[in-house]
């Protein structure tokens, strides 16, 4: 193999770099491995490093609540049983049945339609399905509006859900389209009071 200096490696392009490491690990180099790897790791660390881009504060807000609503998912689920396997059980003979998964996965608030389709500003929930009902508890904010304007929102059926008020009543902008989970809601400005009544109505729909 042809003798390799430290100079004549770093004049080297980065494809014939790479081919060099190749044809010295099948000739098992060990000297001309390590001068490969050396100049790979100078030319990676002289690379400018794109930035990651700092979360702006509605991100900021939208990943905080996110993570909130998925911490009370979580207790919910130690104190009912919301697995997907109980859900099933009890919804046979509902065609077409799928149970929901609690939380999205990477374990925070799944991801709500009307944020998907760029008709509000921040749409994330948690819900649990059994039969033909689902109740959820969601963060809920509208486009060009500010943070403090924040609302969560609990859809349930409206047996399920005391005191609830047609959707269109908390979701006003929402569309034949964007077709709600549930017939009633209730709207909060803060998140203890609205995770009572969601803890109420699974309590209801579990029972």
């Amino acid at each position: 193999m042809v003798d390799w200096s430290d100079d004549r490696v770093a004049a080297l392009s980065d494809q014939d770099l790479k081919n060099l490491l190749v044809n010295a690990e099948r000739k098992s180099v060990a000297e001309v491995i390590a001068q490969c790897r050396a100049e790979m790791e100078k030319r990676d660390a002289a690379r400018p490093r794109k930035a990651a881009k700092p979360r702006t504060g509605l991100k900021e807000f939208e990943h905080d609540m996110s993570a909130r609503l998925a911490a009370i998912g979580k207790e919910m689920a130690e104190k009912y049983d919301l697995s997907e396997a109980t859900a099933k059980a009890n919804s046979v003979g509902v065609k077409g049945f799928k149970a929901h998964k609690l939380l999205d996965s990477k374990g925070y608030a799944k991801l709500g339609g009307m944020q998907r389709d760029g008709s509000v500003a921040v749409d994330r929930y948690i819900s649990y399905r059994r039969g033909k009902d689902i109740v959820s508890l969601s963060v809920f904010l509208l486009k060009d509006q500010p943070i403090e304007a924040h609302e969560f929102h609990v859809i349930a059926p409206q047996a399920l859900l005391a005191g609830g008020m047609p959707v269109a009543g908390i979701r006003p902008t929402a569309t034949a389209a964007q077709k709600q989970s549930a017939d009633s809601g209730l709207s909060f400005k803060d998140l203890p009071a609205a995770a009572a009544a969601f803890d109420a109505a699974l309590a209801r729909i579990t029972a």
